[in-house]
Protein backbone atom coordinates (compact mmCIF):
# COMPACT_ATOMS: atom_id res chain seq x y z
CA UNK A 1 0.00 0.00 0.00
CA UNK A 2 3.00 2.23 0.94
CA UNK A 3 4.71 2.29 -2.25
CA UNK A 4 1.28 2.11 -4.10
CA UNK A 5 0.88 5.63 -2.40
CA UNK A 6 3.89 7.07 -3.54
CA UNK A 7 3.95 5.45 -7.18
CA UNK A 8 -0.03 7.00 -7.59
CA UNK A 9 1.89 10.41 -6.71
CA UNK A 10 4.68 10.19 -8.59
CA UNK A 11 2.69 9.23 -11.69
CA UNK A 12 1.11 12.24 -11.33
CA UNK A 13 4.10 14.35 -11.05
CA UNK A 14 5.63 12.48 -13.78
CA UNK A 15 2.90 12.53 -16.86
CA UNK A 16 5.12 12.23 -19.71
CA UNK A 17 2.04 13.70 -21.57
CA UNK A 18 3.21 16.76 -19.73
CA UNK A 19 6.42 17.46 -21.51
CA UNK A 20 4.08 19.37 -24.32
CA UNK A 21 1.08 20.42 -22.46
CA UNK A 22 -0.50 22.63 -25.11
CA UNK A 23 -0.73 18.92 -26.96
CA UNK A 24 -2.87 17.61 -24.00
CA UNK A 25 -6.72 17.20 -24.54
CA UNK A 26 -9.15 19.66 -22.60
CA UNK A 27 -10.50 16.62 -20.96
CA UNK A 28 -7.32 15.10 -19.47
CA UNK A 29 -6.13 18.56 -18.28
CA UNK A 30 -9.00 17.94 -16.18
CA UNK A 31 -8.78 14.66 -15.16
CA UNK A 32 -5.33 15.32 -13.84
CA UNK A 33 -5.92 18.37 -12.59
CA UNK A 34 -8.63 16.70 -10.37
CA UNK A 35 -6.30 13.99 -9.47
CA UNK A 36 -3.86 16.11 -8.58
CA UNK A 37 -6.17 18.28 -6.15
CA UNK A 38 -7.22 15.21 -4.36
CA UNK A 39 -4.10 13.98 -4.13
CA UNK A 40 -3.17 17.64 -2.56
CA UNK A 41 -5.50 17.86 -0.10
CA UNK A 42 -4.96 14.14 1.12
CA UNK A 43 -0.94 15.07 1.65
CA UNK A 44 -2.03 18.35 3.14
CA UNK A 45 -4.33 16.57 5.51
CA UNK A 46 -1.19 13.87 7.02
CA UNK A 47 0.79 16.95 6.50
CA UNK A 48 -1.26 18.82 9.19
CA UNK A 49 -1.59 15.86 11.52
CA UNK A 50 2.17 15.33 10.96
CA UNK A 51 2.64 18.74 12.04
CA UNK A 52 0.23 18.23 15.27
CA UNK A 53 2.33 15.66 16.17
CA UNK A 54 5.70 17.26 15.93
CA UNK A 55 4.41 19.98 17.69
CA UNK A 56 3.59 17.70 20.20
CA UNK A 57 7.22 16.36 20.99
CA UNK A 58 8.79 19.30 20.39
CA UNK A 59 6.35 20.67 22.60
CA UNK A 60 7.51 17.74 25.30
CA UNK A 61 11.40 18.23 24.66
CA UNK A 62 11.05 22.37 25.52
CA UNK A 63 9.07 20.69 28.83
CA UNK A 64 12.35 18.57 29.50
CA UNK A 65 14.44 21.90 29.02
CA UNK A 66 12.41 23.94 30.97
CA UNK A 67 12.21 21.37 33.61
CA UNK A 68 15.76 21.35 33.62
CA UNK A 69 16.28 24.39 34.48
CA UNK A 70 13.63 24.52 37.41
CA UNK A 71 10.72 25.58 35.38
CA UNK A 72 7.43 23.99 33.92
CA UNK A 73 5.70 20.41 35.00
CA UNK A 74 2.82 18.84 33.74
CA UNK A 75 0.17 22.02 35.15
CA UNK A 76 2.43 23.50 32.03
CA UNK A 77 1.83 21.71 29.36
CA UNK A 78 -2.08 21.59 30.32
CA UNK A 79 -1.90 25.06 30.10
CA UNK A 80 0.26 25.02 26.71
CA UNK A 81 -2.51 22.20 24.88
CA UNK A 82 -4.15 25.29 23.12
CA UNK A 83 -1.33 27.32 21.87
CA UNK A 84 0.28 23.40 21.03
CA UNK A 85 -2.74 22.75 18.90
CA UNK A 86 -3.43 26.08 17.37
CA UNK A 87 -3.30 26.82 13.85
CA UNK A 88 -0.65 30.08 14.90
CA UNK A 89 0.25 30.17 10.72
CA UNK A 90 -3.61 31.61 10.36
CA UNK A 91 -2.85 35.08 12.20
CA UNK A 92 0.34 35.53 10.22
CA UNK A 93 0.14 38.18 7.59
CA UNK A 94 1.19 35.91 4.76
CA UNK A 95 -1.66 34.09 5.23
CA UNK A 96 -4.36 35.85 2.74
CA UNK A 97 -1.10 34.36 0.31
CA UNK A 98 -1.94 30.62 0.81
CA UNK A 99 -4.17 28.75 -0.94
CA UNK A 100 -7.48 27.80 0.33
CA UNK A 101 -7.23 24.85 2.49
CA UNK A 102 -10.43 22.97 0.72
CA UNK A 103 -10.32 20.13 2.71
CA UNK A 104 -11.98 16.75 1.19
CA UNK A 105 -13.22 13.69 2.75
CA UNK A 106 -9.58 11.89 3.41
CA UNK A 107 -9.01 8.78 0.54
CA UNK A 108 -6.59 6.25 0.04
CA UNK A 109 -3.21 8.50 -0.36
CA UNK A 110 -4.42 10.06 2.83
CA UNK A 111 -4.84 6.37 4.09
CA UNK A 112 -1.38 5.14 2.92
CA UNK A 113 0.02 8.15 4.21
CA UNK A 114 -1.44 8.19 7.50
CA UNK A 115 0.02 4.45 8.04
CA UNK A 116 3.64 5.65 7.01
CA UNK A 117 2.67 8.10 10.02
CA UNK A 118 1.74 5.95 12.52
CA UNK A 119 5.03 3.85 11.89
CA UNK A 120 7.07 6.77 12.75
CA UNK A 121 4.92 7.95 15.67
CA UNK A 122 1.66 5.90 16.01
CA UNK A 123 -1.30 8.33 18.51
CA UNK A 124 0.07 6.24 21.31
CA UNK A 125 3.46 7.07 20.71
CA UNK A 126 2.70 11.03 20.91
CA UNK A 127 0.16 10.62 23.94
CA UNK A 128 2.59 8.99 26.12
CA UNK A 129 5.73 11.58 24.87
CA UNK A 130 6.52 12.42 28.19
CA UNK A 131 7.51 8.53 28.94
CA UNK A 132 9.86 8.53 26.17
CA UNK A 133 13.66 8.26 26.80
CA UNK A 134 15.89 11.41 25.43
CA UNK A 135 17.09 9.48 22.70
CA UNK A 136 13.94 8.02 21.53
CA UNK A 137 12.50 11.25 21.95
CA UNK A 138 15.06 12.85 19.77
CA UNK A 139 14.30 10.20 16.82
CA UNK A 140 10.87 10.19 17.21
CA UNK A 141 10.99 13.98 15.94
CA UNK A 142 13.76 13.72 13.66
CA UNK A 143 12.06 10.74 11.83
CA UNK A 144 8.38 13.28 12.01
CA UNK A 145 10.43 16.42 10.74
CA UNK A 146 11.81 14.26 7.80
CA UNK A 147 8.58 13.26 6.72
CA UNK A 148 6.37 16.60 7.39
CA UNK A 149 9.53 17.35 4.64
CA UNK A 150 8.75 14.85 2.33
CA UNK A 151 5.30 15.97 2.63
CA UNK A 152 5.66 19.14 2.41
CA UNK A 153 7.92 18.39 -1.28
CA UNK A 154 5.24 16.31 -2.39
CA UNK A 155 2.90 18.68 -1.50
CA UNK A 156 4.57 21.36 -3.43
CA UNK A 157 5.56 19.50 -6.38
CA UNK A 158 1.61 18.72 -6.87
CA UNK A 159 0.87 22.68 -6.39
CA UNK A 160 2.96 23.05 -9.65
CA UNK A 161 1.52 20.41 -11.63
CA UNK A 162 -2.26 22.04 -10.55
CA UNK A 163 -0.47 25.63 -11.50
CA UNK A 164 0.84 24.42 -14.65
CA UNK A 165 -2.53 22.88 -16.26
CA UNK A 166 -4.76 25.79 -14.78
CA UNK A 167 -2.34 27.99 -16.62
CA UNK A 168 -3.11 26.12 -19.87
CA UNK A 169 -6.82 25.69 -19.10
CA UNK A 170 -6.80 29.54 -18.93
CA UNK A 171 -4.71 30.10 -21.90
CA UNK A 172 -7.05 28.04 -23.80
CA UNK A 173 -10.06 29.99 -23.43
CA UNK A 174 -8.47 33.39 -23.38
CA UNK A 175 -6.94 33.03 -26.90
CA UNK A 176 -10.11 31.09 -27.62
CA UNK A 177 -9.09 27.31 -28.45
CA UNK A 178 -11.86 26.07 -26.17
CA UNK A 179 -15.27 28.39 -25.04
CA UNK A 180 -17.32 28.10 -22.23
CA UNK A 181 -20.54 26.61 -24.17
CA UNK A 182 -17.96 23.20 -24.67
CA UNK A 183 -17.72 22.76 -20.92
CA UNK A 184 -21.43 23.30 -20.43
CA UNK A 185 -22.81 21.13 -23.37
Amino acid sequence: MLCFVDDQIQQLLDDDRFADITAVPMDVLRQVRQKCTVAESDVSFVRRVAQGRLDIVGHEQQRRSAEAAGKGGVAGILYDIPEILSDQIAATPTAKARRSADVLEPGEIALGLTQRLDALASASVIGNAEELDKDDLRDVTASLGEFELELSTMRRDLHTRIDAIQSEIGRRYIQGEVSVDSVLS
